[in-house]
């Protein structure tokens, strides 16, 4: 009885007993400390120093960026005023043409009035009035513009413009058979149509009543 009292004795101490740490856990730990140590004073310094040099190095990318752009701005508007300023002189330049074309037309115009009188001969007048005509087609022509064509042309709504349909049984249907103003054309775009008459087949006569046995028509009115 005693020798188990004593067995058990000595089971609770070994229990109460601390185990003593082995040296190299100690050791292990200690050297996680001085890894996990904050940077050194030395060493942030360093680092900010690195970050404000190539926050520098991004302002001065950006400030050159910004440079180009407005330079880049102003060479786009100077080149959108020079093209509007092209756009006007070119549609002024075309205005002038067209009038120095027509001029000629008009001082022709001007000196058969200023030479005519009440005992001038018509036929003198008519020959000026001829040539003022022709003076102006060519003018026409120097401006590319030049007439429409409808003598025996089938009708085009492009190039035509229909003011009347006449029944005409010894023309194909859809020819012009008349003009009644001229159109004009600048290259291929139509300037002003032509107004033209247009043939179309007559319509189908109604058969004439038949009259009634006797020679006599059905007469249906009341008295």
């Amino acid at each position: 009885m005693d020798e188990e009292l004593k067995q058990a004795e000595n089971l609770a101490n070994e229990v109460e007993e601390p185990t003593a740490e082995p040296s190299g856990l100690t050791e292990t730990a200690e050297e996680t400390v001085v890894t996990e140590q904050e940077p050194s004073v030395e060493e942030l310094k360093a680092r900010i120093a690195e970050l404000e040099e190539q926050l520098s190095q991004a302002r001065a990318e950006a400030e050159d960026y910004k440079e180009r752009w407005i330079r880049v701005s102003a060479d786009f508007q100077n080149f959108r005023k020079r093209v509007m300023q092209e756009r006007v002189e070119a549609y002024n330049k075309g205005k002038e043409d067209a009038v120095l074309a027509v001029l000629p037309v008009l001082d022709n115009m001007e000196r058969a009035l200023s030479s005519l009188t009440e005992t001038s001969d018509l036929n003198a007048f008519k020959r000026g009035l001829e040539l003022i005509v022709k003076l102006f087609q060519e003018a026409l022509r120097r401006l590319d513009v030049e007439p429409i064509r409808t003598e025996g042309q089938k009708f085009d709504p492009y190039y035509h413009e229909a003011f009347e349909r006449v029944e005409r049984e010894d023309v194909e249907e859809g020819l012009i058979v008349g003009e009644v103003e001229r159109g004009y054309k600048m290259g291929d775009k139509v300037i002003r149509p032509a107004k033209v008459y247009v043939a179309v087949k007559p319509a189908p006569q109604l058969a004439a009543p038949q009259p009634a046995e006797g020679g006599e028509t059905e007469c249906t009115d009341e008295v």
